[in-house]
């Protein structure tokens, strides 16, 4: 589904959100599902941590957000979605990555697939990294951004979905 086909719409007309496929979480002692975390608007932020633009807006961006928005009505998950340079991309190099980030938040690495693009990328249609998508407290889209999305409009659209009552 096209992002102007789902962005902004009033909270009855919205798609439900594809569930995430990861194959290892970190950050986390326990497996998360869209489900588990439905009453929480979700800011699920796709990354690689090789794409400078993860790395210079997006995930600096996710980080500020999971410090000014209450924990009880924003869940932040990143979803480490590697379709180029595997090899570089290993598990323990991502630890080493979130650790030297300082970015405590649960990331799931994204389920691999033979064609080489990953399981949670493909359901949500994704273009490549940094990708941010907002879930709202039902579990459906909101709105899915490709690049740098303005702070602003991100923290509007927050607010509005944490105050939103179905």
């Amino acid at each position: 589904m096209a992002l102007e086909e789902y962005l902004m719409k009033p909270a009855s007309k919205r798609p439900a959100a594809p569930e995430i496929n990861v194959s290892t979480w970190l950050n986390t002692a326990e497996d998360i599902t869209l489900s588990s975390l439905k009453g929480r608007v979700i800011v699920l932020e796709a990354f690689q941590m090789l794409c400078p633009g993860c790395v210079a807006h997006g995930l600096p961006q996710v980080k500020a957000v999971r410090t000014l928005f209450p924990e009880e009505d924003v869940a932040v998950i990143g979803i480490h979605s590697v379709f180029e340079h595997h090899a570089a991309n290993s598990k323990e190099t991502l630890k080493a990555f979130l650790y030297e980030n300082q970015l405590s938040f649960p990331v799931g690495i994204d389920q691999p697939d033979d064609d080489g693009l990953p399981h949670t990328m493909k359901a949500y249609q994704m273009r490549g990294t940094p990708s941010l998508i907002l879930i709202d407290r039902d579990g459906c889209l909101n709105a899915h951004f490709f690049g740098h999305v303005s702070d602003m409009q991100l923290g509007a659209m927050i607010a509005s979905l944490i105050n939103e009552r179905g």
